[in-house]
């Protein structure tokens, strides 16, 4: 288990795109093991006892971080098991988790500290993704999104800040 969860949080736009592509999954009975999260590209999980420690510490790193664009071109998939939209250019992405986990080093979770990030945007984790990525790919289209948030949340769901990223 893990005591937070950070998260990128998309603009309005990219939000509401994304979400429909994964509610045309469901309407068309695709099963989703994913737990309901708004759409997003998670940064990492992490454990710490003491909530406001975690949280000060994160004031300090999102403070220098300004919301930024990002492309996507095509689905992708994780063992046939998760079907994703994976983003194109990764460089703002994987220098920031390199910041992350360098400032946040002493609460990741030792069961990930040698898992190679590849940041993606869930639409659904399924046993069987061959209906799945056929719905999902009549409506996608490639598509330019603005990370806009940092999200924080325990693992109950429940959002413990929002950070709106400084604006270039």
């Amino acid at each position: 288990m893990y005591d937070y969860v950070l998260q990128y949080g998309f603009d309005k736009e990219t939000q509401d795109y994304i979400q429909s592509i994964k509610n045309n999954l469901k309407s068309n009975n695709v099963i989703d093991r994913e737990r309901n999260w708004l759409p997003h590209i998670t940064i990492d999980l992490y454990d710490c006892k003491n909530e406001n420690e975690f949280i000060e510490k994160l004031d300090k790193i999102v403070q220098d971080i300004s919301s930024f664009n990002i492309e996507f071109r095509n689905l992708n998939n994780f063992d046939n098991a998760t079907l994703y939209i994976e983003p194109y250019n990764k460089d703002n992405l994987m220098n920031l988790k390199y910041i992350f986990d360098e400032k946040l080093k002493s609460y990741r979770l030792e069961r990930r500290l040698k898992r190679v990030y590849r940041p993606h945007v869930t639409l659904c984790t399924n046993n069987d993704l061959y209906i799945a990525y056929k719905i999902a790919d009549a409506e996608f289209s490639p598509f330019n999104a603005t990370i806009k948030y940092i999200w924080c949340y325990n693992q109950n769901m429940e959002l413990l800040k929002e950070y709106m990223l400084n604006t270039k």
